[in-house]
């Protein structure tokens, strides 16, 4: 005859390992959902897209401010944009968005710094006391520099070789907001056509893009504030339509297509133009990439449109690590990561990046901690005709240390959807065995212990198996 107690126990027996299996096939299937992770990662032996961090450089002998922009010059240079002593923070601008310490003066610290790219050695500094609050930094094909200040909402252009003391160009009204075509508010960024005509995101006011020409002169404008979706029209935080910016942050050219490609910051997306009319051509996002992008370069790899994408801070639920990501236009997906390999040099306030034009160097900007972070392809061997050599890693790289799993989880080996590499392993083999394998064994011994422990046979047993509740697996003492 079964006794209450007996009975009492073998259904805590079976409800336990119910409950065990249950949570181990859920782990399984949070695992098995992550294809935004593995899916579009890329096999680390096979892949043209795998970097390392160059943990020695710059040489830098002073501390830096912000860092917001990172450019090549037609030297192959790297040319740094920092704030020197001046930090941009909520008492920067009043709600008119106009500068309120204009009084301090501007930057006296030397604010562009150029670098030897192999050597991290300073090569040439200048521009102090020319900025409040300097944003962008873009190097045309002729070598002028473009600077933005967000403080002043004006739009400089540099030619160095001339003067680094005065612009031979300068666009907006000094330390005046507006939104006419003669005003900006707080500009973030150019691109320059090869024929010299220009485009200038502005910015973090009135979300739009206006094109010039060489001289100067504004052509046409196009995009609008998608925060005033929310404020005219009610509707909820969300995607917007296209044309619309909340914070059009970076551009880039794609000459290939005659597109200009924008990084809508707080829309974590990158929309495309045609340069000709500003019509719209075309977007660009990802899970991965979630709800903010800061920056973005375009380049052209083994006949592939690349975009290279940096994202950042992101104050949603489901927050996204901060990592760069190369985006294959023709793919619709990311086919590539960078980020620092370990802790110490992880990104914290990426602002923007630089891309060398044959795809072999990545440099990123960083607001806080104020650095420069530096990325070198790893040639591998390509396993088809096209391959003649093996390119060896140079030889005054550090060897990476191993990193933990959760480090490593952009190049993990996934099944190639092509079959075109037998070896490439699939997630399911090993991970499902032991995970499994775990669980079944840790159902067995947490079965096995309760039946020792929590039911020993006393005097009274029957008499207080009614009273018996799932509590007492959690305050034992008291219990027993």
């Amino acid at each position: 005859m079964r006794t209450p107690s007996s009975m009492s126990r073998r259904s805590i027996d079976l409800h336990l390992t119910i409950s065990l299996l249950w949570f181990g096939f859920y782990c399984l299937s949070v695992v098995a959902a992550r294809p935004s992770l593995l899916d579009n990662g890329t096999d680390s032996r096979l892949s043209d897209h795998e970097f390392t961090y160059v943990s020695s450089w710059p040489i830098v002998d002073r501390k830096l401010g912000s860092v917001s922009a990172v450019a090549i010059n037609g030297d192959s240079s790297v040319v740094v944009l920092h704030r020197g002593s001046h930090v941009w923070n909520i008492a920067s601008f009043d709600a008119k968005n106009n500068y309120l310490n204009a009084t301090g003066g501007p930057i006296p610290e030397r604010t562009v710094l150029t670098f030897d790219r192999n050597s991290g050695q300073l090569l040439q500094e200048w521009g102090e006391d020319l900025f409040y609050m300097p944003h962008g930094l873009t190097i045309d094909h002729e070598q002028n520099y473009w600077i933005t200040d967000v403080a002043l909402h004006q739009v400089f252009k540099f030619n160095v070789n001339q003067s680094t003391k005065a612009p031979v160009l300068t666009l907006g009204q000094r330390f005046q907001p507006g939104n006419d075509m003669s005003h900006f508010c707080k500009p973030t960024s150019v691109a320059v056509l090869p024929s010299g005509e220009f485009f200038v995101a502005d910015g973090y006011c009135n979300g739009r893009i206006i094109k010039y020409t060489a001289e100067g002169t504004s052509i046409l404008s196009w995009g609008r504030n998608s925060f005033i979706l929310t404020r005219t029209f009610n509707l909820p935080v969300g995607p917007v339509p296209t044309n619309f910016f909340a914070i059009p942050h970076a551009l880039t050219l794609v000459p290939k297509h005659d597109l200009l490609c924008v990084a809508d910051r707080e829309q974590g997306r990158v929309q495309c133009f045609h340069t000709a009319n500003g019509t719209y051509h075309s977007q660009y996002s990802s899970d991965e990439i979630g709800t903010r992008l800061f920056s973005v370069k375009y380049i052209e790899y083994d006949g592939t449109d690349l975009l290279y994408i940096i994202n950042g801070p992101q104050f949603t639920i489901d927050s996204k690590p901060i990592v760069g990501f190369i985006y294959g236009m023709d793919a619709n997906r990311v086919v590539g990561h960078f980020r620092p390999e370990n802790a110490l040099h992880a990104f914290s306030n990426p602002h923007e990046l630089a891309v060398s034009d044959d795809g072999a160097e990545v440099y990123v900007a960083e607001l806080n901690p104020q650095m420069v972070h530096k990325f070198r392809r790893v040639a591998r061997h390509r396993e088809d005709a096209r391959s003649s050599t093996v390119l060896k890693q140079p030889a005054e790289l550090p060897t990476a240390a191993p990193r933990k799993m959760e480090d490593n989880v952009y190049k993990r080996p996934i099944n190639m959807k092509d079959g075109s590499d037998g070896r490439a392993l699939t997630i399911g083999t090993i991970e499902i065995f032991s995970i499994v394998s775990t669980l079944l064994a840790t159902a067995f011994l947490v079965v096995l212990m309760s039946r020792i422990f929590c039911f020993r046979p006393s005097t009274g047993a029957s008499e207080r198996s009614d009273q018996f509740t799932l509590v007492g697996l959690q305050d034992r003492d008291d219990d027993i």
